[in-house]
């Protein structure tokens, strides 16, 4: 317990980054926050401001004066404050730890009730205030095959709010937010790890018809919250990581926030992960085995290391794959007749593993289970379900069928998808505790299949988030495979997300002499290669092999689309491209991502786009560089994730034909590296290896 009769301070994180805690007469508030001063720094005001939490429930709101410090540790880069209310019926730890090599801080709130009774909560939510100003706030839109679509907007009045839709966690925004005075050289990033239902509201708020301060709240959602938290129970909330934003730009935040990650995160990922092949876009949900045996013959050719067959496989009823899901019984008239492991063991006999698809929430009205088990389901939109993971029978089931597949087919890899919205949770704890199960299943199933790869995806990137990348082995970015669409939405998912979690694929199909080359006959031009345009093959563009590989390339590596329809000198290019990956992806999977270039809208195809994945001692990058429709031939590209004290060798490896060169790391971040690319929508990757330190 402490009662301070004087102000104290108490520091944690690094010198420019300090996050200042004061604490006097039973408060404790923030004067700093990772360098930004807060508004704890006006004495006229700090009583007022300087509460870290907003807590509503049945016995009262909570916030400001109302909450009391009883106990406070600050030891290093750590701190831990344990705030009362109520008279002691409720309390809520507030655990703060700094990454001194980062900057990146850590808060994480468990609310306990110590009333005797059960007590309902309504809201429960970390709370920062800053000082008056000009503030602008960057923001996310989320949408199908439109994620990670940021925008700068300034707060003027009212407030400017952020949250997901029904559990689907990047649906309608992302939990991500950068704010910033103006256009100030500084600002603070804050991302929400989703225990479910999540929100960020950003207001300006007056104190005694005084001027208009600006307060952050994040957490878990308070729509629909009315969670009962019975005596002595205790409630975790997400973790929140706020890090500081250099030079007031979100993209030079991100290569802190990944290096954090792959420290803590991501520490026990899996060191690699192989190269996929995928069904879905050969011809969606029409499996006819020929047709399989075809591109798996094609994918081995190109060096690919699994061969995943996506939805389509199971169902023996009537319906399409959306309208069959939940009933993971092989179909017996399509697809592979009820054969499948057959077709398993001819992927295996050609040397690749096997892999399916799976979506295990969602249930459609003729899966079997919903007819023995109704009482299991929580009843959705359009004659769908979800599994009620609270109740252990369901849980058991649910983990069992997971199981069963994997046993049964002995799988390599599994692709776990996500395509509808939970809906509203008649628990009233925003889908808390529903994910809470969601997450442990997925550990245990891990655990127990450790040989298998599991790969999230939710219609893309609706639930692609650091706490659903924390369950899985990799996320799969986007259901769009359009090159520069994903190259855009890539930009946008790496202020927030680490690149070797990230799966992208190359969707290609080759459509022979069907298009005249400008200046040639028909008869005299080149084959054509396409990708679709969006998540369809209607409408698709004409692509360059190796520009749409470099886009793919630098993440978790895939392929998907017809195979067998190229010509050889592509699939030549393909198997140098996949040479070149098995070389570099163990550093992919651990690199953090300088973008060199600011993320830009998904449409916008303008300009060129620069991203260099490094490592964390500066020994090695890969520069990744991409002209699209821009009318300049060449680009100075300056680096940052070099040491300027080393020597690096510089080496093209696309386009060829270039020697490599000798530059120090201050020479290839103050001059930069020309990147020649006489054609639009071509790209460069470039090799930058130290040798040694100079003085």
């Amino acid at each position: 317990m402490f009662r301070s009769a004087m102000k104290e301070e108490h520091v944690i994180g690094p010198i420019g980054q300090r996050t200042v805690f004061c604490q006097e007469d039973g408060r404790v508030w923030l004067s700093q926050l990772c360098g930004e001063r807060s508004a704890g720094d006006d004495a006229d005001v700090a009583p007022v401001f300087q509460a870290a939490a907003v807590v509503s429930t049945s016995l009262g709101q909570f916030d400001r004066g109302e909450l009391t410090a009883v106990e406070s540790s600050f030891d290093g880069d750590s701190a831990r404050i344990l705030w009362q209310m109520a008279d002691g019926a409720l309390e809520l730890q507030s655990t703060w730890s700094c990454c001194p090599t980062t900057g990146v801080l850590s808060r994480k709130d468990t609310l306990t009730n110590r009333s005797g009774q059960t007590v309902r909560i309504f809201r429960v939510q970390a709370r920062f205030a800053f000082p008056p100003g000009s503030w602008n706030v960057y923001a996310q839109d989320s949408r199908w095959c439109n994620e990670n679509q940021g925008v700068w907007r300034a707060v003027h009045a009212g407030s400017i709010r952020l949250a997901c839709t029904e559990g689907r966690t990047t649906q309608g925004g992302t939990p991500y937010m950068a704010l910033r005075e103006g256009e100030a050289q500084s600002g603070l990033a804050f991302h929400v790890l989703p225990r479910g239902n999540w929100e960020i509201d950003v207001h300006r708020q007056s104190v005694m018809n005084g001027p208009l301060y600006l307060v952050v709240t994040l957490g878990m959602s308070s729509e629909e919250m009315r969670m009962d938290l019975a005596a002595g129970a205790s409630f975790d909330c997400p973790e929140i990581l706020i890090q500081p934003l250099p030079e007031g730009e979100p993209s030079r935040a991100a290569p802190h926030l990944h290096r954090y990650l792959d420290e803590r995160l991501l520490a026990a990922a899996r060191p690699e992960l192989p190269v996929v092949y995928n069904t879905w876009f050969e011809q969606f949900e029409v499996l006819e085995v020929p047709r399989l045996r075809a591109q798996l013959e094609a994918a081995k050719g190109l060096g690919c290391e699994v061969f995943v067959v996506d939805a389509g496989w199971y169902g023996p009823n009537e319906g399409d794959w959306f309208a069959q899901a939940g009933d993971w019984r092989e179909r017996t008239t399509a697809a592979f007749d009820g054969k499948m492991n057959d077709f398993a063991h001819e992927v295996r006999a050609a040397g690749l593993g096997f892999g399916l698809w799976m979506e295990p929430e969602r249930f459609g009205p003729g899966a079997p289970v919903r007819q023995e088990h109704p009482e299991w389901f929580v009843p959705g939109a359009a004659g769908f379900a979800r599994i009620d993971l609270q109740r252990p029978e369901a849980y058991d089931y649910l983990r069992g069928e997971i199981s069963r597949l994997v046993q049964t087919y002995r799988l390599a890899w599994m692709k776990i998808d996500f395509n509808f919205e939970l809906g509203r949770d008649p628990t009233g704890a925003e889908l808390s505790g529903y994910y809470a199960q969601w997450y442990r299943l997925l550990d245990e199933i891990r655990q127990r299949h450790p040989e298998t790869v599991f790969e999230g995806c939710a219609s893309g990137g609706m639930r692609f988030d650091l706490t659903a990348l924390a369950h899985c082995d990799g996320h799969f970015l986007t259901d769009t495979v359009s090159p520069i669409e994903v190259l855009r939405i890539w930009q946008g998912a790496l202020l927030r997300l680490p690149p070797g979690g990230i799966i992208k694929w190359l969707v290609l199909r080759g459509i022979g002499r069907t298009i005249p080359t400008y200046t040639k006959s028909l008869a005299d031009s080149p084959a054509s290669i396409v990708a679709p345009g969006c998540a369809l093959w209607e409408p698709s563009e004409t692509v360059d092999v190796d520009f749409a590989a470099a886009v793919a390339l630098p993440g978790v590596f895939g392929f998907s689309g017809d195979l067998a329809s190229l010509p050889e000198e592509a699939r030549e290019r393909l198997r140098r491209h996949v040479a070149f990956l098995r070389q570099w992806r163990s550093f992919i999977r651990r690199a953090s991502a300088h973008l060199l270039t600011p993320p830009r809208a998904k449409d916008d195809r303008q300009g060129w786009a620069a991203v260099e994945l490094s490592d964390a001692e500066g020994a090695t990058s890969l520069l990744f560089v991409y002209r699209l429709d821009d009318g300049a031939a060449t680009q100075r590209i300056r680096l940052r994730g070099l040491d300027p004290r080393r020597e690096y060798e510089v080496t093209p490896y696309l386009p060829e034909g270039q020697k490599p060169q000798r530059h120090t790391g201050a020479e290839l971040m103050q001059d930069g590296w020309p990147i020649t690319l006489p054609a639009k929508y071509r790209a460069a990757i470039v090799v930058i290896h130290g040798e040694m330190q100079i003085g």
